[in-house]
Formats: C-alpha cells, structure tokens, sequence
C-alpha cells in the first residue's frame, strides 16, 4: 500500500480515508444547500466501533452522513484509538476545508467527537474565518511550562 498522510495517526485504508472524504463532502453539500439564513449548529460525528459506522448529525440530531471504517471497528478500538480518530478526523476534515468553507452554517461551528450515546467528549475541528483551533498536542505542558517561566521571572 503506498503511503497516505493519513497513516501518521493509524493506519487506514485508502477506501476508508475516501469513504470519510465521501462524508465530510456529503454533509458539506447538504449545508450548502440550505436555502435562507444560516443554520445555528454543530456537526457531532459518533463513532459506533461494534460494527466500525462513523456518522455525521447536525444538533438536532439529524442524519448528515455516515459512512464505514473496519479499522475503527472492535472492542478495544475507541479506548485504543480515540486520540487517533480526533487527529486523523481533523486532518481529512482539514483537507477539505474548500467544501467546508462553502456550507451555509453560521461561525464559528465546530465538528466534534461523540460517543455512541452522543455524549462529547473531544473537539475535532473549529470552523471560524477568524480563529484556529489549538490542538490538544500543541497545548499539552504549558500549564508547567508558563508557571516555571513566572517562578524565573520573579526570582530575577
């Protein structure tokens, strides 16, 4: 299998990247087509790791898109994968950023990780002309960071 940028978080087959790209697009289209003022919502994506289906729903808990990856699928796989999925997530949504950009949804939105019982519990991606996100990796330490750099600062 050649390389994918997608194998840097977990190891995914090219037919799973594409049936997320496929789901990510379906649901940017949906928006797209929304007629009217923009839509007041985030996207929750839930990964059920029983059979491996990632869904896509707006706040009202509509159906966007859903698609499926047999990497995510097994028992262990959301304890051993959760991270990976967030990264790999905010990648191809990254990579699709065009579509994104064109759905008729009021900023900032976010996409963010849910369980099977729709329970959040991590922020994929932040959609805002503005802002960026700060991932979690680039954040990790500077809590201890900043509070030995202000233990230097006042014993100076």
């Amino acid at each position: 299998m050649p390389y994918h940028p997608y194998t840097y978080f977990m190891k995914l087959s090219l037919n799973s990247v594409k049936a997320i790209e496929g789901a990510i697009r379906q649901t940017a289209e949906k928006l797209s087509q929304h007629t009217g003022e923009a839509l007041l919502t985030d996207l929750y994506v839930r990964v059920n790791t029983e059979d491996g289906t990632v869904e896509i729903r707006d706040d009202d808990g509509n159906d966007m898109a859903s698609c499926q990856v047999k990497e995510w699928r097994g028992p262990e796989a959301w304890e051993k994968f959760q991270d990976s999925i967030v990264g790999t997530l905010r990648h191809i949504i990254g990579e699709n950023r065009q579509c994104i950009d064109a759905m008729n949804v009021l900023r900032p939105f976010s996409f963010v990780l849910a369980d099977t019982d729709g329970e959040v519990v991590g922020d994929i991606y932040l959609v805002d002309d503005e802002n960026i996100m700060i991932s979690g990796e680039l954040m990790a330490g500077l809590d201890e960071e900043l509070a030995e750099f202000l233990k230097k600062l006042m014993d100076e």
